[in-house]
Formats: C-alpha cells, sequence, structure tokens
C-alpha cells in the first residue's frame, strides 16, 4: 500500500520468515514458495522494490 501512496517501500525478502500454510484447495504451499509469490506480486516497481538485506545494507 505505501507504494500506490508514493512511498520507496523497500522490502529486504531474506529478512522476512513465513510457514508452510493450506491453500483453499487443501494444498500445502511451502514457506518457500509462498515468499517467491510475496517477492513476486511486491516487485516490478508496482508496490516495493525486493532486494536482499546485504543490498540494502
Amino acid at each position: 500500500m505505501g507504494g500506490n501512496l508514493g512511498f520507496d517501500v523497500l522490502y529486504p525478502i531474506d529478512a522476512m520468515h513465513t510457514f508452510d500454510a493450506v491453500g483453499p484447495d487443501g494444498e500445502v504451499v511451502t514457506a518457500e514458495e509462498l515468499t517467491r509469490a510475496t517477492a513476486a506480486s511486491l516487485h516490478h516497481g508496482r508496490f516495493a522494490t525486493v532486494l536482499r538485506t546485504s543490498e540494502l545494507i
């Protein structure tokens, strides 16, 4: 949402953590898949710049 409001949002993907989750179809989505999907949906200049912590600091 911050990107939509004009803020320069930086999302250090390797500093985030999630757990496996069960989707609405009953299939398990792994934490790795969720992380990759989050990065893909946020990146591309729409909502955030996805990067690694080492690039940020």
